[in-house]
């Protein structure tokens, strides 16, 4: 495995993050279209098979975060009194579209409500619950989210402020600092099972991320690489069942060798956090109103399950282009005030 960091890239990207993103965002779209209702599909359908692992994509982002949250801090050479700065662009890049999304799931669970078809629940507002949304409280009272995707992204916040505080143990030239950050971040896990929706949880995909990251950008030596991402396998292997470690690899496998990516997943990584948001409360309800015409045939379910994923794709589109990268170009505007050192 050979990894280099490239300098005459647009801007630091990498195509192969944006492949990542898309195939994730669709992993988790089909997981929740096809298993929004746990009896939609017969239990030994192929459709329902195939996408049930769709859950992973969860995952799969959280590696990808782990690499590229670093990465952009190295190009922007970031220092901790940058700190501000740093949380100031992730929170305009990633608050808005999550805040809005909520209203959307609102507004359209009212409209819902007052169907004529609809079966649901009664539609009724929770304040406290609502406003624990905010700053992601509701992973400290254990509140439930009005959107299942949501507590991912407090997992992804508390990462921030992690990388945002430890930045400076990552990059450092010294192995020893690097690997009292290792160490320090493994040992975390200990507290998967009192904290399951903390970032302490998830350390082994961020851990796998960071230390592609500090290879890619030629921080730490291959052996070095090979002999800490051993050694996260193996935690990996034990906390979280093989399917899982296996993803890992593949993960970080295809992000540091795939080198030419197809122009529908840079516009599916492009939209993905777009895809993220709405794929329940647009794609879902597609769903929810269309399979009344179709409750008895299996194969019409098995193509809404498609429709509705592609009905998420179009939405993605549009809220990406009316609200999330209005913001997107808000962050980068952001800036450090510094300019990235050249590679030795």
């Amino acid at each position: 495995m050979s990894f280099s960091y490239k300098e005459n890239t647009s801007r630091g990207e990498i195509p192969s993050i944006n492949l990542m993103r898309g195939i994730a965002s669709l992993m988790v779209c089909f997981f929740h279209l096809s298993f929004g209702d746990n009896d939609f599909l017969p239990e030994h359908n192929t459709v329902r098979i195939v996408t049930h692992w769709g859950w992973m994509g969860v995952q799969v982002f959280f590696i990808i975060s782990g690499f590229v949250i670093p990465y952009a801090m190295y190009l922007k050479n970031y220092s901790i009194a940058n700190m501000g700065s740093f949380l100031k662009k992730r929170m305009i890049r990633i608050e808005p579209p999550y805040l809005i999304s909520i209203v959307l799931v609102l507004v359209l669970g009212y409209i819902s409500s007052r169907m004529p078809f609809y079966r649901g629940k009664p539609f009724d507002l929770d304040w406290g619950n609502i406003a624990g949304h905010v700053a992601y409280l509701n992973v400290f009272t254990g509140a439930k989210w009005i959107q299942a995707v949501y507590w991912t992204l407090a997992v992804e916040f508390q990462y921030y402020i992690l990388i945002a505080l430890a930045y400076k143990l990552i990059v450092s030239k010294k192995i020893y600092f690097r690997v009292l950050f290792f160490i320090l971040f493994m040992a975390s896990l200990s507290l998967k099972a009192s904290m399951p929706f903390f970032i302490f949880s998830f350390a082994t995909y961020f851990m796998m991320g960071i230390l592609l990251f500090q290879y890619y950008c030629r921080i730490s030596s291959s052996v070095e690489f090979w002999v800490l991402l051993i050694v996260t396998t193996i935690a990996a292997y034990h906390f979280e069942g093989p399917v899982l470690t296996i993803l890992s690899i593949v993960t970080i496998a295809m992000i540091g060798l795939i080198k030419k990516v197809h122009p529908v997943f840079i516009f599916l990584g492009t939209i993905s956090y777009s895809l993220y948001l709405v794929h329940i409360p647009i794609g879902g309800r597609f769903m929810s109103i269309t399979i009344r015409y179709f409750k008895d045939s299996v194969h019409a379910k098995e193509a809404l399950v498609f429709a509705g994923a592609g009905f998420s794709v179009l939405m993605a589109y549009l809220y990406y282009i009316l609200v999330e990268k209005r913001f997107k170009v808000m962050a980068a505007k952001v800036s450090y005030g510094v300019k990235k050192k050249p590679l030795e």
